[in-house]
């Protein structure tokens, strides 16, 4: 059996980490059930944050205003060959992206990242499957239901899809624990790990797919590590 340990550093408002995360999630589905003796190997995902502080204001902004802003320099037919490229790339993923809704103040992710951090060190309490699915569910609450991840409200119906007590959920997010480590890693991300930016995908300690890995780059990677396991 071989363990793939996987980091994968991303903030939660980039639509390119989403799609980059559906790809991974594509990609050990079909290693497993391809490669032989796949289905039993281990994948060990660590999420780690990356905070992009798209949001300059104090308060939550509409992101349609916000992409006014950061894309004040292309032009409308630009702006609009961007919008169907992206598109185009989630729906390859599964992914329909609704680029309505809002987004709150920096870093507006914090507690996302905060609770995903929390459901992983929690004692034995949550798999990583439990984890895997509090992932997928934010991100499709920013991306795919137009919620703000910077609302309780938002975070604790996602780690209720995903499968976390409601106890536990609440009392966390309550709290501020655990955010100096986030705080702590999403600075050290922005400068070593992922210093051209997210999402940033460290397979093995060796393996550094560049920009958005398709499902066959790391279908190679992952059959490259076993076969040098073996």
């Amino acid at each position: 059996m071989a363990i793939f340990e996987i980091q994968f550093v991303s903030d939660f408002v980039c639509a390119w980490c989403y799609i980059a995360k559906r790809n991974l999630d594509s990609a050990i589905t079909f290693y497993q059930k391809t490669y032989p003796g796949g289905k039993h190997d281990t994948f060990a995902i660590t999420w780690t944050p990356y905070f992009l502080n798209y949001n300059p204001h104090a308060h939550s902004i509409d992101k349609l205003e916000l992409a006014d802003i950061r894309l004040a320099d292309q032009t409308p037919e630009q702006r609009a060959a961007l919008t169907r490229r992206m598109n185009r790339a989630g729906l390859a993923s599964g992914i329909n992206f609704d680029w309505g809704g809002k987004l709150g103040p920096n870093p507006a992710t914090r507690d996302a990242h905060r609770l995903v951090h929390l459901v992983g060190t929690a004692g034995g309490r949550y798999d990583g499957e439990t984890q895997r699915n509090l992932v997928e569910a934010i991100f499709d609450a920013y991306h795919c239901r137009a919620q703000d991840v910077a609302n309780h409200d938002v975070l604790l119906e996602a780690a209720r899809r995903a499968g976390v007590r409601a106890g536990d959920a609440q009392a966390w997010l309550q709290s501020d624990e655990a955010g100096d480590v986030i705080d702590q890693e999403a600075e050290k991300n922005k400068s070593t790990t992922a210093r051209s930016g997210v999402p940033t995908l460290v397979i093995q300690n060796t393996h550094r797919p560049e920009g958005v890995p398709d499902v066959m780059d790391l279908m190679e990677i992952f059959v490259q590590i076993r076969e040098a396991q073996s």
